[in-house]
């Protein structure tokens, strides 16, 4: 399985989506009312948590199909760790059970680009959903775009968002540009359970030393041991 050949990030640029893993049994056997959720993060590592985010979602809101985005670089934050193609490969290894769970990659990281990769490389018509957790979901919402009122105007008449608990219960933002997208922002269960699990916690276990079980899927668990991943990492 090779790297799709996305690599730029010029904020100049069309947004642009790229497969590196097309879902087997996605939405291109859906012949209407195609329904898909988006999952994007820096995926380093990708948790036990992402997967279940991605499931609930699939099953709560009968979605047809949900896209992983690797996003290139991320916004807020920058990656060094672990290679994107190292990252690629354990998203791989978690999903390679579930034929409706597909990766992408994307050459921008804000959601809003994203939503525009999306809806390009899709059938017209396809519905979209955004999955995210608590925390995820306030940094969207209150992001300091250069025009909120009509970034999150666009960002809300491409996709809905779904937004699991985590870390503490979503609240919506006090704030009228937010506040007028408030019927496409849906509560998306998630198990207790994965409300702690985090990957910066799993990166700072490895660098101890520590036990990741349960954590991250076996077969990631193994990757990262193979490949001698987030060694002296934090």
């Amino acid at each position: 399985m090779a790297t799709a050949d996305v690599r730029s990030d010029d904020p100049s640029k069309p947004p642009r989506l790229s497969f590196y893993r097309p879902a087997p049994a996605g939405v291109s056997i859906v012949p209407a009312d195609r329904r898909i959720g988006i999952l994007s993060a820096a995926f380093n590592p990708i948790t036990i948590a992402h997967v279940a985010l991605a499931r609930s979602a699939y099953q709560t809101f009968q979605l047809h199909e949900i896209l992983f985005v690797l996003p290139i670089t991320q916004p807020h934050k920058s990656i060094h760790d672990a290679p994107i193609e190292a990252r690629l490969q354990m998203m791989a290894l978690a999903i390679q059970s579930h034929p409706a769970f597909a990766i992408g990659i994307c050459t921008h990281g804000l959601f809003i680009d994203i939503g525009r990769a999306v809806e390009k490389a899709y059938p017209p018509q396809t519905r979209r959903w955004f999955i995210t957790g608590r925390d995820a979901a306030e940094r969207i919402l209150t992001w300091p775009y250069p025009d909120p009122a009509e970034a999150l105007a666009e960002l809300f008449a491409r996709a809905e968002l779904l937004v699991a608990d985590r870390q503490g219960a979503f609240v919506l933002p006090q704030m009228p540009v937010v506040r007028a997208h408030a019927e496409r922002i849906h509560h998306l269960p998630l198990p207790e359970a994965y409300s702690h699990v985090s990957a910066t916690e799993i990166r700072t276990r490895l660098a101890k030393g520590d036990d990741v079980s349960g954590l991250v899927t076996a077969a990631v668990l193994r990757y990262i041991q193979e490949h001698h991943l987030y060694q002296g990492a934090g």
